[in-house]
């Protein structure tokens, strides 16, 4: 019974990552006026593993920013749309059926696997950091007035 209970208040206090919204895309980007985070629109077609989807990010210049980022595994699931699929995101953006790098590693196995989003259905999973696989950059919003 204190398992069900237990479970219960997991459930009802960590909802499960979902999409914030409401989206404006512009040409390159998407802002997630809900969260404040711009989304790189599209990925560039170039599988990478995970060091390279870090290098990537960070190199990244779109509309005239410099400061983009992998996403963490929570972020990259906030723009899963639950009603789609295939791919399964949210409409603004372009996206591949595939498998997308987030920044966070597999707290049992860090320097060897990460977490990934597989954009065909919306499951996340984990992969060896070897792989190659899609990536999408985000960064912070406008600036709140």
């Amino acid at each position: 019974m204190s398992s069900v209970l237990i479970l219960l208040a997991v459930t009802c206090l960590c909802p499960p990552a979902q999409a914030i919204g409401p989206y404006s895309a512009g040409h390159d980007i998407v802002l997630d006026q809900g969260s404040g985070l711009a989304w790189q629109k599209s990925d560039d077609g170039t599988p990478r593993n995970w060091q390279e989807a870090l290098a990537y990010c960070q190199n990244l210049a779109v509309d005239l920013q410099n400061d983009w980022r992998l996403p963490n595994i929570r972020e990259l699931k906030s723009i899963v749309a639950i009603s789609s699929y295939y791919p399964a995101i949210e409409p603004a953006f372009s996206c591949r059926p595939a498998s997308y790098w987030s920044a966070t590693t597999v707290a049992d196995y860090p320097a060897s696997s990460g977490w990934v989003v597989y954009f065909a259905n919306g499951d996340d999973n984990w992969e060896e950091k070897t792989k190659k696989n899609y990536v999408r950059c985000v960064r912070a919003g406008l600036p709140e007035k």
